[in-house]
């Protein structure tokens, strides 16, 4: 594959801004109402001002990198956004959360997409409109071709963003690491959003981390059960390692949504969870009761 020379980005939320800022000439998509309000505010990332140029979707032209970045609830409408900027050589990387948003730009644009997740930042968004943000770990991209393979636009895409700055890695078991990610965000997530708490107080709570920790076990054993061989320690794993690392008062990004008002990720993360669980007839308490007390938060934003 050829040098990978341009490049574009849907959402312009914290992993947008977060990977964004690292990626030169990058083009935002985005309809010419949001145009308006980013404007309206500037980027700041670590109190630095970032800046990006704006381009609606109907004044798309084929880039060779796409990075995907929106929430899961408006990804069909990104599909559609990013028509104009996907050719024939264009190569997707999707950074959203949970194990689904490839098959559905896979559906759309068949054999651009390499299956990717986005790990290890801790980035906290604020302002008006979410244009600040602030992170201690910037994380990296993992990334590989579903089947395992090492391509040549695996390579392709390493050698861009090694140049970008941003940290990553190829994998031949992306599908290892994107389950992996799941069991963070499934416990992680979840918790944090559910129990109203930061990093912080989730260290400090008993019956966060405990509901926590039963999330991340029935990922890890519908993982196993679909042919995913996540370790059973993996979460203890994760946590010990992880946690310290993180800012104290920072908090992951469903309860930023919940504090916003915004819609979450749930139905990808317990929602998926729950759904796939049925075919083996696995039981999942933990995720039940994060969706249930999810949609109940989300349907009290406007009382």
């Amino acid at each position: 594959m050829k040098k990978i020379k341009t490049s574009a980005l849907i959402g312009l939320g914290a992993l947008g801004i977060l990977f964004g800022r690292k990626m030169p000439g990058v083009q935002v998509i985005a309809d010419e109402d949001r145009i308006a309000r980013y404007s309206a505010e500037p980027v700041f990332c670590n109190c630095e001002e970032c800046k990006f140029s704006y381009v609606t979707p109907a004044e798309g032209r084929p880039v060779d990198l796409l990075l995907v970045a929106v929430k899961a609830t408006v990804l069909e409408q990104a599909i559609q956004d990013v028509a104009k900027f996907v050719g024939p050589d264009t190569v997707i990387l999707s950074v959203l959360n949970g194990i689904t948003s490839e098959e559905h730009i896979e559906t759309a644009y068949p054999g651009r997409t390499l299956w990717s997740v986005a790990i290890g930042m801790d980035a906290t968004r604020s302002g008006r409109t979410g244009r600040t943000l602030v992170f201690n770990q910037a994380g990296k991209i993992q990334f590989g071709e579903r089947s395992g393979e090492m391509t040549d636009r695996v390579q392709a895409v390493a050698d861009y963003l090694d140049e970008c700055g941003i940290a990553n890695e190829p994998c031949g078991d992306i599908l290892y690491k994107q389950w992996n990610k799941l069991m963070v965000n499934d416990g992680l997530n979840q918790a944090a959003a559910a129990f109203d708490l930061t990093y912080g107080g989730l260290c400090r709570s008993a019956e966060a981390q405990a509901k926590m920790h039963e999330a991340m076990q029935e990922v890890i054993r519908l993982a196993n059960l679909e042919g995913v061989p996540l370790p059973p320690d993996n979460d203890v794993r994760f946590i010990d390692a992880m946690m310290p690392t993180f800012n104290p008062d920072g908090m992951p990004s469903m309860r930023q949504d919940v504090l916003a008002k915004r819609p979450t990720e749930v139905e990808e993360f317990a929602g998926v969870v729950r759904q796939r669980a049925k075919k083996y007839g696995m039981p999942t308490p933990a995720n039940d009761f994060f969706y249930t007390r999810i949609r109940e938060i989300e349907a009290g934003y406007d009382q």
